[in-house]
């Protein structure tokens, strides 16, 4: 009996393996939020799994642990319009990483670091300006106050509303 319940572990344990492998050949074809939740659940089952940990089956190469992080810029111009532009074109580079593909969670983008105050304030109106002549619409929400002092702005993707901050 005790021979028949082993069995049945070894069996199963071998058919998880061989679904991850399959899984892992297909799962280059998906899309990131589908690789996303797949390599969220191929972690949790190699926790589980009873064996050795060099046994356990590797993750796949994209769902290695990348430990993105946002990258800091340092403007120092004190020229509002030359920061208004840097500030929109980083909100656009963070919405082509992020917002275009949807990847369903939140992401730290970038931070700028202005290292003087500007001859004049930086406001909503004057980055969503750039942003619509360079042909996107509403994928902005402007958090900061408007900005003529030195310090730091962030630009982070907001999955729930689905649109690029600025704070």
């Amino acid at each position: 009996m005790k021979g028949l319940a082993l069995e049945t572990i070894a069996y199963f344990i071998i058919a998880v393996v061989t679904i991850m492998f399959i899984l892992t050949l297909v799962g280059t074809k998906l899309s990131p939020v589908i690789q996303n939740k797949y390599c969220s659940f191929v972690r949790g089952l190699r926790g589980v799994l009873p064996l050795p940990s060099y046994m356990r089956p590797p993750l796949p190469s994209y769902c290695k642990p990348d430990e993105y992080t946002f990258e800091t810029e340092v403007i120092d111009s004190p020229k509002s319009s030359f920061v208004s532009t840097q500030i929109a074109a980083y909100s656009i580079a963070c919405w082509e990483r992020t917002g275009k593909l949807n990847v369903g969670q939140n992401t730290n983008c970038y931070e700028i670091v202005l290292t003087s105050d500007l001859d004049n304030a930086v406001t909503q109106d004057n980055v969503i300006d750039i942003i619509k002549n360079e042909g996107y619409e509403d994928i902005l929400v402007w958090k900061a106050d408007n900005i003529s002092k030195k310090g730091s702005i962030a630009i982070t993707y907001n999955s729930t509303i689905k649109k690029v901050e600025v704070s």
